[in-house]
């Protein structure tokens, strides 16, 4: 294959990458863990496409001071590739449960085949394990060759798997990037790992990337950063098509406010506030499945949109919410309770009432359940 051909690919997409990396470096908020990662994986991931170039533009060229440069370049190539896919591994458990508390050392074994696979690398220009640079600087596939990408395809499968396993805590916008941004690098590496000459792997990753980041960043500007709730702007352009559909489902919006939310945060500090809130938002979103939505109104107090028919089944929900979160708090050791008062009406549309009076009104019905619950403790 023509090396213009095999290279060009590369080329595009690192330059695409670099460009991009000094455009989101700038856009992105570096102080949250999730946002960091991504970074690195872009970097990595450039690194990788440049490095790949290099490889492939040097070899067979026959001088002897290429040698240990041609060595190092795919040592670096080698030791590199998994950590791509781990980190985009990290990135979705982040995602998923929206919170920075995730780390590698909580779970040591699943770093272990990076470990393995760089003493692998490392020890490879001495024994041969992944790769061979002859004498005319010719790089050749060892006995090991497979091993980063066997690795690579261990993060993209625990990658799947978690995002598969908590596609209830995700929307469809946010489930179906993360999903492609694994389908895609494991197609194209998969073929370079059968068909030896095309390089197919790091570019597809660098535009899955592009891809990803320009889908959560759209998702992103609708959700709210702590919680992973949908913003009010986006609640209520919601509600807004949903009512001027001339045939729309029966639903009914809930109202929920957190008991005593200034105590836990007075008490416990704010740090253990907002890991309160994050509790709540993931135990509702358990329950209420992707079909529902939940909001963060303001501050402590949520939305729920719950697409029933009767005031029993919102009845119904509420009470396996309040059930949940008893279970969650009661499982996780925190030192207090979480409850929530809650009002709800069912949409009528009959009367086309306003959105805001709509949610007065329930408002007003949440209050009145807040101010019945105080006067039973009096």
């Amino acid at each position: 294959m023509n090396l213009a051909l095999r290279i060009d690919n590369n080329i595009i997409a690192a330059i695409i990458s670099i460009i991009f990396l000094k455009n989101i470096l700038g856009r992105l908020d570096k102080s949250e863990r999730k946002n960091r990662i991504f970074v690195s994986i872009f970097i990595l991931n450039t690194i990788e496409l440049i490095v790949e170039t290099l490889t492939c533009i040097i070899n067979k060229q026959p001088y002897a001071w290429l040698i240990p440069i041609t060595t190092f370049l795919h040592v670096t190539l080698f030791a590199l590739a998994p950590l791509v896919t781990y980190r985009w591994y990290t990135f979705a458990k982040l995602w998923i449960t929206k919170t920075a508390d995730y780390k590698a050392k909580d779970n040591i074994l699943i770093l272990l085949p990076i470990i393995i696979n760089t003493f692998l690398v490392l020890l490879t220009p001495f024994f041969k394990f992944d790769f061979y640079i002859n004498k005319y600087n010719v790089y050749q596939r060892e006995s090991l060759f497979f091993t980063p990408f066997v690795i690579s395809y261990f993060y993209l499968l625990c990658g799947f798997i978690s995002i598969y396993k908590n596609k209830k805590y995700l929307n469809r916008i946010e489930f179906w990037p993360l999903i492609l941004f694994g389908v895609f690098p494991t197609l194209a590496s998969l073929i370079q790992f059968l068909i030896y000459g095309p390089l197919l792997m790091w570019s597809s990753i660098s535009f899955s990337l592009i891809i990803l980041y320009l889908y959560l960043q759209q998702q992103m500007m609708h959700i709210d950063y702590l919680t992973g709730a949908w913003t009010r702007e986006k609640f209520y352009s919601y509600l807004s098509n949903r009512i001027n559909q001339k045939k729309s489902k029966s639903f009914s919006i809930v109202l929920i406010d957190i008991d005593d939310f200034k105590i836990i945060n007075d008490t416990f500090g704010h740090n253990e506030g907002d890991k309160a809130l994050i509790s709540l938002v993931t135990t509702i979103n358990s329950i209420i499945g992707n079909e529902n939505s939940i909001t963060r109104y303001g501050g402590d107090e949520f939305i729920l949109l719950l697409n029933v028919c009767s005031k029993q089944e919102v009845e119904t929900i509420i009470k396996k919410i309040s059930d949940a979160l008893a279970e969650h708090i009661k499982h996780s050791n925190r030192p207090y309770k979480l409850n929530f008062s809650y009002g709800y009406e069912l949409y009528d549309f009959d009367k086309h009432s306003d959105i805001s009076e709509y949610i007065n009104h329930v408002d007003k019905l949440m209050y009145k359940h807040k101010n019945s619950k105080k006067k039973k403790c009096l």
